[in-house]
């Protein structure tokens, strides 16, 4: 398999963690990333990776409880939304702080009208700046579902509508939901996944509760742990988990996975296309290793030379004739062609999150349970092959 010939920086606090964040910020690329407070005081730190003199700088606040989840909130680089790792606190909305104080700023704690007062294990913000959205996800066994909030207002933020739980429209029984990402560019559209099933939710027919509008009741063989969705184009959607495989699929016609990936020997915790450019997959894992794959025949690109190609009368206008040429042929985007582009075996111990930074669309850095946190890059080679 290719492995990484680039050069890995490493940041490394030696403290269990579980939560990596990608930060907005115009001149660096910055990640949030925090501990569970276990055995020692919890921490956030804010870490900035400065590409052009290949520097590391963090900042490090104190917080009053371990994290379990963490995300960045897209239109306000100074705030974050974070789950307490005890399950004993509502989800806090947290400010962090631009005159040295030792510890974050909690703006407001989630209202819980919606969840029934169940404590969180993940917290979702929506991609764009221009949607204020954001998911908090119970812990196993809870009836109440998933609640979206709205965070327009951060002091005070509201419930919106729910996901799931008792009561959910939903064709099938539905296991506790692990995962979930919003579509990229609809506010009432998004996608969970709940033991092996992957789904799509609305709310334009009810406001109140979501309504489901697409099921894969069997989309892996395992538990799904990670979705998330193309950001160019929102109906594929990427999915991985226990089974150690990562599918892709196209949720109009969801009757097989487009792509199915098998480059990791133990369970898959995250999955991420790339923000800029579609073609690039991250996938990380138990088995350490952080995984760049091209996925170019289910990319924008692919589709734009595909339907370039139907203009001239060279091709069937099917839709999945979109996807014709999949499985790394080459399909006269440069020498792209799909496939494992490097394997990244820095860390020793499960990784549990890989994240594209905000700033640079070819920077991407990843978090293992011990508390080391690498920052890479797309290789050169690969970039080439997208830019020319």
């Amino acid at each position: 398999m290719p492995s990484n010939t680039g050069t890995s920086y490493v940041y490394g606090i030696e403290r269990p963690t579980l939560c990596l964040t990608a930060l907005p910020h115009p001149q660096t690329n910055r990640f949030a990333l925090a501990t569970l407070g276990i055995a020692e005081p919890a921490e956030i730190h804010i870490v900035d990776f400065d590409t052009d003199n290949a520097q590391i700088s963090s900042q490090v606040f104190k917080h009053s409880c371990g994290i379990r989840s963490l995300t960045g909130l897209p239109w306000d680089p100074t705030l974050l939304l974070a789950t307490d790792s005890t399950g004993c606190k509502a989800p806090q909305v947290l400010r962090i702080p631009d005159n040295g104080d030792a510890s974050v700023e909690v703006v407001a704690a989630l209202p819980q009208s919606l969840n029934d007062g169940t404590a969180a294990h993940l917290v979702v913000a929506h991609p764009s700046v221009y949607c204020r959205d954001a998911a908090v996800v119970p812990l196993p066994s809870s009836t109440a579902g998933t609640t979206i909030y709205d965070l327009d207002r951060p002091g005070s933020p509201a419930a919106k509508y729910s996901v799931g739980g008792t009561g959910a429209r939903t064709l099938h029984h539905m296991e506790d939901i692990e995962a979930l990402a919003f579509h990229p560019t609809a506010s009432s559209l998004l996608s969970t996944a709940d033991g092996t099933s992957l789904r799509s939710w609305d709310t334009r027919v009810d406001p109140q509760r979501a309504t489901l509008a697409m099921s894969i009741e069997c989309a892996h063989s395992a538990k799904i742990r990670t979705l998330d969705h193309n950001p160019n184009l929102p109906y594929i959607v990427a999915t991985a988990g226990d089974d150690g495989h990562v599918r892709v699929w196209d949720t109009r016609v969801p009757t097989a996975a487009l792509m199915e990936i098998a480059n990791h020997s133990h369970w898959v915790y995250s999955v991420a296309f790339n923000p800029n450019h579609d073609q690039l997959l991250l996938s990380a894992g138990a088995d350490g290793l952080v995984n760049l794959e091209s996925v170019v025949s289910v990319s924008s690109a692919h589709v734009v030379a595909h339907h370039a190609e139907e203009t001239s009368g060279d091709a069937e206008s099917d839709v999945s004739s979109d996807y014709s040429n999949q499985g790394g042929s080459d399909i006269g985007l440069g020498q792209a062609t799909d496939g494992l582009v490097a394997q990244f075996d820095d860390h020793e111990t499960s990784v549990y999150a890989a994240r594209w930074s905000l700033a640079d669309p070819w920077i991407f850095a990843s978090l293992s349970f011990d508390g080391r946190m690498v920052i890479n890059s797309v290789p050169r080679e690969e970039k080439y092959k997208i830019l020319l």
